[in-house]
């Protein structure tokens, strides 16, 4: 089962790398999964499903680990694309899921702090989850979530309700803009039966 979730991973993170060597990722449709649409002449109306309320059994204290003895950033695994002459951007699946972030490498290697954040999960999450994160060793040094609101959020909230059907049984969400700068950044997403803690180095 593991190497056909990882499969299905990969398959979206080659999809969004395309996108992101064409120039698509960062400037795309605000439009998400609609609930009902109405169109007139050129122009399209869509009303997204209200948001989720965040149950408090989620709201858990983060348990975020610190920086290494040597102080260099524990840095969680990534799959995707290597980045080539030909292919400078590519979008890479962080950690081991059950949520896999999709993000992109700058030019340094690192991953992105300025590009959107896909966020995937192959299998049902059995309800909402929510993301948040820090600095390490930094608590107060939060990661921001941007949706289509524009408004800056603590919280991020994958909602069901909201998520696009994936393969299989999966689900994905429309990215978000993360806002951090750079360094090394935990994150922790919390659902009904799980918690978990991933660490993106942002360049």
């Amino acid at each position: 089962m593991r190497w056909r979730r990882w499969s299905l991973i990969l398959v979206v993170v080659a999809a969004l790398g395309g996108l992101a060597v064409a120039g698509q990722v960062v400037d795309l449709p605000e439009a998400g999964p609609p609930t009902s649409t109405a169109t007139t002449g050129l122009v399209s109306i869509v009303t997204l499903p209200p948001p989720a309320a965040v149950p408090e059994a989620l709201r858990r204290p983060l348990r975020l680990p610190g920086l290494r003895g040597d102080g260099s950033c524990p840095a969680s695994f990534v799959a995707g694309p290597p980045m080539t002459a030909v292919n400078p951007v590519a979008a890479v699946a962080v950690g081991g899921g059950p949520v896999y972030p999709v993000l992109s490498r700058a030019a340094n290697g690192r991953l992105d702090r300025s590009a959107v954040a896909y966020w995937d999960a192959p299998e049902p999450l059995g309800g909402v989850a929510i993301v948040r994160g820090h600095r390490l060793g930094a608590p107060g040094d939060r990661i921001r979530f941007r949706d289509d609101d524009d408004r800056l959020r603590p919280t991020h909230v994958l909602d069901p309700a909201a998520a696009y059907p994936g393969a299989a049984q999966g689900r994905w969400w429309r990215p978000t803009r993360l806002r951090a700068g750079a360094g090394c950044y935990g994150l922790q997403i919390d659902g009904p039966n799980f918690s978990q803690v991933l660490v993106v180095e942002l360049g």
